[in-house]
């Protein structure tokens, strides 16, 4: 049976995702050649084995070479997490997060604005629902 793949991804298992994301596929070797210097090749590999492990990534052998690819885009991996740490440590408030944002000034009006009207397009597409 295979494992539910967790929320979340560690500092390094989001940087290998982020390789793999932006390439499309990739063996190790070319992971490991993206990644800040310094990066064992046994340590990348490692990791991209307890990605495997965790369901979220896939590999296809190419000669001696396995090419590993992302189980899941981008976008729906970003989701998930996101959701994960609104529940998780917002309470499940979207809003909350928001609030924290505007508090930390991490979200300035030029972000405010670009939400505005992200909303005010999706309510026109929704045809005037929220």
């Amino acid at each position: 049976m295979s494992r539910t793949p967790s929320k979340t991804f560690t500092e390094k298992e989001l940087e290998i995702m982020q390789v793999i994301w932006e390439l499309g596929e990739a063996t190790a070797r070319e992971i490991q050649e993206r990644l800040p210097d310094g990066r064992h090749y046994n340590s990348v590999l490692t990791i991209i084995r307890v990605l495997e492990r965790k369901g979220h990534l896939a590999h296809r052998v190419a000669g001696k070479a396995h090419v590993y690819r992302a189980r899941q885009q981008a976008e729906k991996s970003r989701g998930r997490v996101l959701a994960h740490l609104i529940r998780q440590v917002f309470g499940g408030s979207a809003a909350s997060l928001v609030l924290h944002l505007v508090e930390t000034g991490d979200l300035t009006e030029d972000d405010l604005r670009e939400v505005r009207q992200q909303l005010a397009a999706r309510r026109a597409q929704s045809g005037g629902k929220k």
